[in-house]
């Protein structure tokens, strides 16, 4: 039997970080905070990621990225850091 290994895994497109294949990489979630809604929204917009109708993509509860896509490797908390959104797509 083929078993097929689920985890946290980058949404970012064309992103292969995976929990299996990389090391020294964070996975973060896209906070569903009622707080936090106004920086979800910034990382969605920064993934620039659509549906394939075209409209836009949405994060759920277990939607993940890299820390590759931010600034030195982490996220920051801190609204006016360079690493509160997500930013390092190549």
């Amino acid at each position: 039997m083929n078993k097929r290994k689920y985890g946290k895994v980058c949404c970012v497109v064309n992103c292969k970080n995976t929990q299996y294949n990389t090391k020294n990489v964070h996975f973060y979630s896209f906070s569903m905070k009622p707080h936090k809604v106004e920086q979800r929204e910034k990382w969605i917009k920064a993934v620039r990621r659509s549906n394939a109708d075209g409209s836009l993509w949405q994060s759920n509860k277990y939607t993940k990225i890299s820390s590759e896509h931010f600034i030195g490797n982490a996220k920051s908390e801190h609204p006016l850091s360079p690493s509160f959104l997500p930013t390092i797509f190549l």
